[in-house]
């Protein structure tokens, strides 16, 4: 994964969803393999899966994909995303760069 762009477009939803209607509430994520043929603990080894997520859990948005979010139309609709959400986005952006938004930005 190099983009949090390559994440599934509903679970950005969802997020926005939470950020605006329960702000306080904090959630967590968890792996379920619904493949009951598959025993991932014999294919994946956990050391590598545990590197895989927090790789993942580095990963911000670039300021050309909040752009990008910020602008285009999804499903008919402009501004899917709002402007709270990419501002938040955009703080998370600078916080990893240990600078303030307007000289990060």
């Amino acid at each position: 994964m190099r983009s949090l762009l390559d994440t599934d477009f509903y679970k950005l939803l969802m997020q926005q969803m939470i950020r605006e209607f329960y702000p306080e509430q904090r959630v967590t994520f968890s792996v379920i393999n619904r493949s009951r043929h598959v025993r991932l603990a014999e294919v994946i080894d956990e050391g590598e899966l545990r590197a895989q997520l927090d790789h993942a859990r580095a990963i911000r948005f670039s300021k050309k994909e909040l752009i990008w979010l910020a602008g285009n139309t999804f499903y008919g609709k402009t501004q899917m995303f709002s402007p709270d959400f990419i501002n938040s986005h955009e703080a998370e952006v600078c916080k990893t760069r240990g600078v303030g938004i307007p000289s990060c930005l």
